[in-house]
C-alpha cells in the first residue's frame, strides 16, 4: 500500500511516542522525521541498478542545430539508457573510442558520406555519447531531414527520482516495499532520535532489503545482451 510522506512521519512518530504532527513541518521533530525517511528511500532505490519501476520509455531531444544534426540530448533525470530506436529502427551503442575509430575509417563520397564520416543518405546505424549529455548518431537522411529530429526517436532507460517537501508526496516506489521503507526509517528513527534500539523493525527492515534483492520484474522477457543499460552515472 502507497504512503504519503506525512503517513509516513505520523507513523514513525507515533511509534516512538512523540507528540502528533499534521504537518510534516510542524515541529523540530517531524522535520527530522522526514529527512530520515528521505535518506532512507534514496539508499533504498539506489542499492542497485536498474530498478524496474525507474524505467521509461521517452524520446530524445532534437536539437534543430545543423552543424551537429547527428547530435541530440538525453533527457533530463535519466541514469542511463537501454535501447534507442530511430525511425522505429534499432540503433546499436558503441563505446566513444569505437564509434570514432568507425566515422574516422569513412572515406568521404559525396551525398553519401560527409567529410566528418557521418552518413548522409540513412538513418543512423549506431550511437555513442562523449559527455553523458548528448547523444551522436552515425548518419541521418538528408533527403528527408536537415538533422535528427527528436519525435523519430524511441528511448528507454531509468530514471533517477525526484523528491518533493510536501504533506501527499508519494515516493516513486511499489506498494510492496513501503512497509520495507517505513519499517528501516523507523529503526533509525528511534536510534537518531530517542537513542534506542528498535531491533523489530531493524529486523523486518533487514530482511526485506534481503528480499529486494530477490524481488523481480511483474513482466519478465528475455532480454537481449546488445540492450545492457549504458550507466551514465548521473544523478
Amino acid at each position: 500500500m502507497k504512503m504519503t510522506i506525512l503517513d509516513m512521519v505520523q507513523s514513525v512518530l507515533n511509534d516512538m511516542d512523540s507528540d502528533f504532527a499534521n504537518d510534516i513541518n510542524a515541529t523540530s521533530e517531524s522535520q527530522q522525521v522526514t529527512s530520515i525517511i528521505k535518506d532512507a528511500y534514496y539508499k533504498m532505490v539506489t542499492s542497485r541498478d536498474n530498478w524496474p519501476f525507474l524505467g521509461t520509455l521517452t524520446t530524445l531531444e532534437g536539437l534543430g542545430d545543423t552543424t551537429n544534426p547527428t547530435k541530440m540530448r538525453i533527457p533530463d533525470g535519466m541514469s542511463n539508457i537501454g535501447w534507442i530506436k530511430y525511425n522505429k529502427s534499432d540503433v546499436a551503442y558503441m563505446k566513444p573510442k569505437d564509434f570514432k575509430d568507425l566515422i574516422d575509417k569513412r572515406v568521404a563520397v559525396t551525398g553519401t558520406i560527409d567529410a566528418n564520416g557521418y552518413a548522409l543518405n540513412r538513418n543512423p546505424v549506431y550511437w555513442t555519447s562523449y559527455d553523458d549529455n548528448f547523444v551522436v548518431m552515425d548518419g541521418y537522411n538528408t533527403a528527408v531531414d536537415t538533422t535528427l529530429q527528436g519525435s523519430k526517436s524511441a528511448i528507454f532507460g531509468y530514471i533517477n527520482p525526484t523528491w518533493q517537501v510536501s504533506n501527499n508526496f508519494i515516493p516513486l516506489l511499489p506498494d510492496k516495499f513501503f512497509p520495507i521503507l517505513l519499517a528501516d526509517a523507523k529503526g533509525t528513527a528511534f536510534l537518531a532520535l530517542k537513542q534506542q534500539a528498535n531491533a523489530k523493525e531493524e529486523s523486518f527492515a533487514t530482511k526485506g532489503k534481503d528480499r529486494m534483492t530477490a524481488i523481480g520484474r511483474r513482466v519478465v522477457a528475455s532480454e537481449s545482451k546488445t540492450n545492457d543499460a549504458v550507466n551514465f552515472g548521473r544523478k
